[in-house]
This record gives structure tokens, sequence and C-alpha cells, in this order.
């Protein structure tokens, strides 16, 4: 992007030496303290973490939760140019740090982007939390859930909830039918008592404890398979 070196981004670089890497990708509220508190519990788990600030180039704006009609104004003049400037600018940092392999995890939003980047961009592993758009683009240029799952470069596990009606059952089996075909090591888990948004912020209403747990669970076992050294 011109006049841009790098993008913006929240970091957390574990203590020692790390050789894996995390790029974490916001929901549609903007970088908010629940990213940048898992930014930091990455890092401590050994990976070094980063998020970019997707919403920088309208002054870096972080919407309350539930206030979609907001939220989505900014949503709406991302490009698929600046997120992948975004998230390539957030690889190449990561790598700088001594990183050998590099995974995307993104939630709502940024969970859509991740099975985006695991389809299109240069990385070794991406978890989704709850992305929906999975038979049309989110934006132009930027692949559906189902066009993404079919073309995967990278092992992909998707995490979705069972009461979400922006990623119905019968989208979720067609991806899980496609997966069948690939030979990434990719695939999907529905929760099926809980809703959009379930995971990463403990104050909501909606968060399901036993559920985050054993999502997160999954992501770090997955995590560790993907990014180990070979």
């Amino acid at each position: 992007m011109p006049g841009l070196a790098v993008s913006p981004l929240t970091v957390s670089v574990p203590a020692g030496i790390a050789r894996a890497g995390v790029i974490v990708l916001h929901e549609v509220w903007g970088l908010s303290a629940p990213v940048t508190a898992l930014v930091v519990r990455l890092a401590d788990c050994g990976c070094i973490t980063a998020a970019p600030h997707l919403y920088h180039r309208i002054a870096d704006p972080v919407v309350t939760d539930g206030k979609f009609t907001q939220a989505r104004r900014y949503h709406d003049t991302l490009t698929t140019e600046g997120l992948t400037f975004d998230i390539e600018s957030a690889l190449a940092w990561i790598r700088a740090q001594g990183a050998q392999k590099v995974a995307v995890i993104g939630f709502s939003m940024g969970g859509t982007l991740a099975l985006w980047a695991a389809a299109t961009l240069h990385i070794d592993a991406a978890v989704t939390c709850y992305g929906a758009s999975l038979t049309s683009p989110r934006w132009p240029g930027i692949l559906s859930g189902i066009d993404a799952t079919g073309v995967l470069k990278a092992p992909w596990l998707g995490i979705y909830a069972g009461k979400d009606t922006g990623t119905p059952a019968r989208d979720l089996q067609q991806m899980r039918e496609i997966l069948t075909h690939t030979t990434t090591q990719s695939s999907v888990v529905v929760y099926p008592e809980v809703r959009h948004g379930f995971a990463l912020d403990p104050d909501l209403p909606r968060h399901a404890a036993d559920e985050t747990a054993d999502a997160f669970a999954r992501t770090s076992l997955f995590l560790k398979t993907h990014l180990r050294e070979t």
C-alpha cells in the first residue's frame, strides 16, 4: 500500500527461543481487549504472536460489542488489497523474529479471513472460529468459505456454533464433504448448543465456558501438530 512500510501490529514475544508464530485476526469490533489478551496468552504458550490492526486506515476504532451498525461501516471499508497487505505484514514481522512456521487464527470476521488465508496465502496452518460468509464472498476478491475449502493450501480447523444462523448446518456439511477430497489435514467441529461469538470474550452472556475450553484444547493440539519443526 502506498505510503506504508508496515501495518500496525499488537505483538507479544515469548521468553526464550521460539520457532513458531501465530497471527490473530480480530472480529468486526476491531482490535479489542479480548484479542489483545489472546495475543499475550499465545505468546505465553511459546508462540511469537501478532495481531494486525485491520481498521488502521480509519483511525483504528474499537466498537462496543453489539453495535453492529457502527462496526459494519468500518467493515465495509476493508479491501482485498488492504487485508492482504496487513496479514502479510504480520507474517513478515513474525518470520523476522525467527519463526519458521506461522499459523493464522481468526474470530468471526477474522475467522472468515483465516479460512481465506489458508486457501490463498503462504501460511502453515489456520483456525477459524465461527467465521461466516460460507456461500458468498464477504468482500469482492475474498473467497467464500465453501470456495476456500475447496482450494485449501494449508491444514485448517473450522470451529462453529450450532445455533449460529450465519453458518447453517447444510453449509457446514457441504464443507465437510469437500474436505473428504482434500489432501490437507483439515476438519470442521460444531458445538450444537452454543451461539455465534461463544469463545473469545468470557464477560459476554453468550460465552460458553465448557465449549471454549474444548475449542482451545483442540486448537492447541492442532497448532502443535502443524507448527512443529520437521
